[in-house]
């Protein structure tokens, strides 16, 4: 043969003449490279016969032959043809278990960009309010006392936050939450809770703020975080971030 692999329409859908004497992994790449030039040809998702001449292949070669085609083309094969014989094809099972493959394979990409992905929110939460991202959020403005926010992934809050933050709603004790000036009501970080000592401003400011010296000192951004089963707040440092941020 002229060529180790010809493609050719028929009555039934399309006949397909391999040359009898190459080694079948040079055939199988044959195979693949004919049906991804021709793949233009092949529309829609209609159910096929295949119909093989010149080689005879055995069950394993034949089920590597219908993989190439499910990869590769549209073409539904139901039934193939050799030597006059009609055999219905495991063709449906092939494609299904590539289909879940590649959803699983995407699935997982999703999942990969989501752990990076945030959603922001422009203004200032008050009393009543509430935020809520299945990924990570950034406030760009102040939690006021009685808003709250919960994400699956991080919180970070660019501005006051004093009102309830929860960090890895589902569970997730590897998030964090961030402020320019940490003053909340509560903190959640996955099943850990840290609280406010109510009626008792000073311990409040050391659980949670930061203690100035003057009006003038500028404030110190900070982050929550578990460590030992415990939420600690401390100054946001290039140091603690390596850490946290793995």
């Amino acid at each position: 043969m002229n060529q180790p692999v010809l493609l050719k329409g028929n009555s039934l859908g399309l006949t397909m003449v391999l040359d009898p004497g190459m080694k079948f992994d040079q055939l199988i790449k044959a195979i693949e490279d004919k049906f991804v030039q021709a793949k233009d040809f092949f529309n829609g998702q209609t159910q096929i016969a295949l119909k093989i001449e010149g080689r005879k292949l055995d069950a394993k070669e034949l089920q590597n032959v219908l993989q190439i085609i499910a990869e590769k083309t549209t073409l539904t094969i139901a039934y193939v043809i050799e030597d006059d014989k009609i055999m219905e094809t495991s063709f449906k099972d092939v494609l299904k278990k590539i289909q879940e493959r590649e959803q699983k394979r995407s699935q997982s990409m999703v999942d990969e960009r989501r752990k990076g992905d945030g959603q922001f929110y422009r203004g200032t939460l008050r009393s009543g309010q509430s935020l809520e991202s299945d990924a990570s959020v950034v406030v760009v403005g102040d939690v006021n006392p009685g808003a709250s926010v919960c994400a699956k992934g991080n919180v970070v809050v660019l501005g006051c936050a004093k009102g309830y933050l929860s960090a890895g709603c589902d569970g997730d004790d590897h998030a964090f939450v961030a402020a320019l000036d940490m003053q909340p009501m509560q903190i959640r970080i996955g099943k850990h809770i840290a609280r406010s000592a109510d009626g008792e401003p000073e311990k409040k400011k050391k659980l949670f703020g930061r203690l100035k010296n003057n009006d003038n000192q500028p404030m110190e951004a900070q982050i929550a975080f578990v460590e030992d089963e415990n939420i600690y707040i401390e100054p946001i440092s290039k140091a603690l971030l390596n850490e946290i941020i793995v």
